[in-house]
């Protein structure tokens, strides 16, 4: 029983997410590596702003 097409959750039996395939470990190791830059050039940003205001 598919939810979209019949419009309703009841009988639905199941995971609803079954992953990707064999795609979901480098999409796993994707998203964390993305993570891993965004707090890197976080704190750098943090870091100058903050080194910034002290000279003032």
């Amino acid at each position: 029983m598919n939810p979209v097409t019949s419009g309703t959750w009841d009988g639905f039996e199941g995971a609803y997410y079954t992953g990707f395939g064999s795609m979901e470990l480098i999409w796993l190791l994707a998203t964390m590596a993305l993570l891993a830059i965004a707090i890197f050039l976080g704190n750098k940003h943090e870091k100058s702003a903050y080194a910034a205001v002290e000279k003032k």
